[in-house]
């Protein structure tokens, strides 16, 4: 039995990361207990899970059984002691459970290193995080390890619907703030649309600057990037899709890259510690082209180098192979039995 724990109730890398480890864990047939907030969202996905079991309170009585230590949840504690692993999926709480720090690992999904320094196992999703660590804290008593998001293959095929006109149809998608980096794709339409490029970009979000995008797409009067507003999942427009695009500024891992390889399609990226972890050196070789930060040009030249519809082939095969081989559910599996 491994317990995640989390206080987080939005959908998002957290959510994502509890689904993909339930699989993974339910591949070595092992039960796991995820207590969290009784509105999280991610709630409905977990239960139909055959090896998750749902342990909800409201975010006020969580909180106050964490201080508590589970005094007055002792059933809860009970599995607590019983358990293989407890995961901890926020920073903050981490020093609660501390007498359990044998058995006990957060998951640095931010990248940061907050509350880090606790003794127990800290789990980082990508290189860099555990680089910027040991940098940090070269006398940590604490153990780190890499383990990378898993991803599950997918069945569903391409549609060949983008190739009846002569449209290069790139998608991107995020919540519509600052570190996303959209101003940047479309200073980057801007400079195609110049250049009578045949590409079409659809970018699907939404948040703080949806109003500051819209009047930047205005302003400069595109015709070839569409701002479409946020959906529950991009997987039908990836199947309509040739490219993915992500010119975000920070991304510590970019679980959004994964599901669109997975979906065949290749990647422009900026050098974030996600695109690093998944591209390594050789981003063509694995599915990839990775761009400077807040450089429009390199994702205009990016770009068209995918109008070559066989390079645009081979990095899309390239991709698939890589989330196969290096992000699959069952080296996440493998990964965290690693642990036990």
């Amino acid at each position: 039995m491994i317990v995640s724990i989390t206080l987080d109730n939005n959908v998002g890398g957290i959510a994502t990361s509890l689904i993909s480890y339930s699989k993974a864990i339910n591949l070595f047939y092992d039960k796991h207990i995820v207590i969290l907030p009784k509105d999280a969202e991610i709630i409905g996905a977990l239960e139909i899970l055959p090896n998750v079991k749902i342990i909800s309170f409201t975010k006020h009585i969580l909180k106050f059984h964490i201080f508590t230590k589970f005094f007055f949840a002792p059933k809860v504690y009970k599995n607590l002691i019983n358990s293989k692993w407890i995961f901890i999926h926020n920073s903050k709480i981490i020093k609660h459970f501390l007498r359990f720090k044998n058995k006990l690992g957060l998951i640095n999904h931010s990248g940061k290193l907050r509350n880090t320094q606790h003794g127990a196992l800290n789990i980082f999703i990508t290189s860099k995080g555990l680089e910027r660590f040991n940098e940090k804290y070269p006398r940590s008593k604490s153990k780190s390890k890499v383990i990378c998001h898993g991803f599950i293959e997918q069945n569903k095929k391409i549609s060949e619907e983008q190739h009846l006109d002569n449209n290069l149809r790139i998608i991107a998608g995020g919540r519509f703030v600052e570190k996303k980096g959209f101003k940047d794709l479309i200073n980057a339409a801007n400079l195609l649309e110049k250049e009578n490029s045949n590409t079409k970009i659809h970018l699907y979000g939404s948040g703080p600057l949806e109003k500051k995008l819209k009047e930047q797409v205005e302003a400069l009067n595109l015709k070839n990037i569409y701002l479409n507003g946020w959906v529950p999942s991009l997987e039908e427009y990836f199947l309509k899709s040739d490219v993915f695009c992500i010119p975000s500024y920070e991304e510590p891992f970019g679980l959004i890259i994964g599901e669109a390889m997975m979906f065949g399609l290749p990647v422009i990226s900026t050098r974030t510690d996600g695109a690093l972890q998944i591209f390594g050196k050789n981003p063509e070789k694995n599915g990839g082209v990775l761009v400077d930060f807040s450089s429009p040009q390199q994702i205009v030249e990016a770009i068209k180098r995918f109008e070559d519809k066989n390079y645009q082939k081979k990095l899309s095969g390239n991709a698939i192979k890589n989330i196969k081989t290096n992000f699959s559910i069952d080296k996440l599996s493998r990964d965290i039995q690693s642990l036990l």
